[in-house]
C-alpha cells in the first residue's frame, strides 16, 4: 500500500502541473479537483489526517470557485474553516504546514496569470515540509519539480514583460491558414470553449473579410490579436439585452458605411498569457482608440462601441480604457465606450 500511496501522490501532482500550464482559472481548477481526489487517497494510506481533511475541504472549496463569479467571497468564506481545522488538528504543529499551504493556494486561485505561478511556488514549499514528515516522497520530488517548472514559467512572464513595449500592431494581412490556426489556439489558450466559434466558421469569417483582425506580433511571432466586427443597430442593440452569451453570426456583420452610423463590437482581445501585462493592456487600449480615430477620419461615424468581456484580462483593458459597465451577466460583463468619450474622440478626428 505505501508504494501505492507514492504513485497516487505522483499523480495527483502530475494533474497539478499541468493545471497550472493551462490558461484561465476554470481550466486550472478543473485538473485540480481531479488531483485533490488522488491525495485524499494518497494521504489516507499513510495516515496524514489533517492532509486528508485539507484536500477534502479543497474539492468542495475549488467547485464553488468554479461556479462563483466572485472568487473572493469564497476565500474569505473558506478562511474560518482553516482556523477550525488547525485549531481540531490532533497532528500538533506539523498540520499548520497543510493549512497554511492550503490557504495560500486558495488565496492564489483569486489571482491570475504570473502572481498563480508565484504563489504557487509557496503554497509547494509549505507542501514539501508537511509531505516530508509522513514520508510522501513521491510528491516532494514532485512539488521540487513543479517549484522550478514555475520558476520556468515565472522567467518567461519577466522575458515577455521586458519585451511588450517592442510589439508591434499590424493589418490587412493575407490570411492563410497558419494565421487562423493561430488565432484558433489563442482563442483556445484564452477563453472557455463556450465563448469561441467553431474553427470552420471562424475560418469563413476571417477569409470573406468579414472582419477587421488587428494582429499582435513579437517580431515574428503572432502573440495575440484584437477582432473589431462591424454590426448592425439591432445586433448592437440585441448585445446590450443580452442575458445568456451569443456567438456572433455572419448575418449580424455589417460594413462601414459612410451614409448610416455604425457600431462596432470588439469581439475579441485575445494574448498569451505570459503578455498579459500593464504594458500591453496600455498598448491594446491605445489602438483600440487608434482604431476609432482613424474610421472617423474616413468619414465613417462611430454612434457606439460594445465589447463582452470574459475573462480577466479583456476586463482590465475594458476598464483602463474608462468604458462603461453596462450589465454584468454569471459568465460575462457587456461593457460600452462612454458616449463623452465617444465624442472626444470624433472631435480629436476633425
Amino acid at each position: 500500500m505505501y508504494y501505492i500511496a507514492q504513485i497516487l501522490g505522483a499523480l495527483g501532482w502530475f494533474f497539478l502541473l499541468i493545471s497550472y500550464w493551462k490558461s484561465g482559472n476554470k481550466k486550472i481548477l478543473y485538473f485540480q479537483l481531479v488531483a485533490c481526489f488522488l491525495f485524499v487517497i494518497n494521504y489516507g494510506i499513510l495516515g496524514a489526517t489533517s492532509g486528508i481533511i485539507i484536500v477534502a475541504f479543497e474539492i468542495i472549496r475549488d467547485f464553488l470557485y468554479i461556479k462563483v463569479k466572485n472568487p473572493m467571497k469564497i476565500f474569505y468564506l473558506t478562511i474560518p474553516f482553516y482556523i477550525l481545522i488547525a485549531i481540531f488538528s490532533k497532528e500538533g504543529f506539523i498540520s499548520f504546514f497543510s493549512v497554511l499551504a492550503s490557504l495560500v493556494d486558495s488565496y492564489a486561485l483569486t489571482k491570475k496569470n504570473s502572481k498563480v505561478v508565484a504563489i504557487g511556488i509557496i503554497t509547494y514549499s509549505l507542501w514539501i515540509v508537511y509531505d516530508l514528515s509522513f514520508h510522501s516522497y513521491s510528491t516532494v520530488v514532485a512539488e521540487i519539480f513543479l517549484i522550478i517548472s514555475n520558476i520556468i514559467v515565472l522567467s518567461r512572464y519577466k522575458k515577455a514583460y521586458y519585451k511588450s513595449d517592442k510589439l508591434s500592431f499590424s493589418r490587412g494581412l493575407t490570411y492563410n491558414s497558419k494565421i487562423v490556426d493561430e488565432i484558433y489556439k489563442l482563442n483556445k489558450n484564452n477563453f472557455d470553449k463556450d465563448f469561441i466559434l467553431p474553427k470552420e466558421m471562424l475560418d469563413d469569417i476571417i477569409k470573406s473579410k468579414k472582419t477587421d483582425l488587428v494582429i499582435i506580433h513579437d517580431e515574428e511571432d503572432i502573440i495575440g490579436y484584437i477582432n473589431f466586427i462591424i454590426i448592425k443597430k439591432k445586433t448592437y442593440e440585441k448585445i446590450l439585452r443580452m442575458e445568456k452569451y451569443k456567438l456572433i453570426k455572419k448575418s449580424d456583420i455589417s460594413f462601414f458605411n459612410k451614409n448610416n452610423l455604425n457600431y462596432i463590437d470588439i469581439n475579441k482581445i485575445a494574448v498569451q498569457n505570459n503578455y498579459q501585462n500593464d504594458k500591453t493592456i496600455k498598448l491594446i487600449s491605445n489602438t483600440i482608440f487608434k482604431y476609432i480615430i482613424e474610421k472617423e477620419k474616413k468619414g465613417f461615424s462611430i454612434n457606439g462601441v460594445v465589447s463582452i468581456s470574459t475573462n480577466d484580462f479583456d476586463k482590465s483593458i475594458l476598464e483602463y480604457s474608462k468604458f462603461n459597465k453596462e450589465k454584468e451577466c454569471d459568465e460575462f460583463i457587456i461593457y460600452t465606450l462612454d458616449k463623452n468619450k465617444l465624442e472626444k474622440i470624433k472631435q480629436k478626428s476633425k
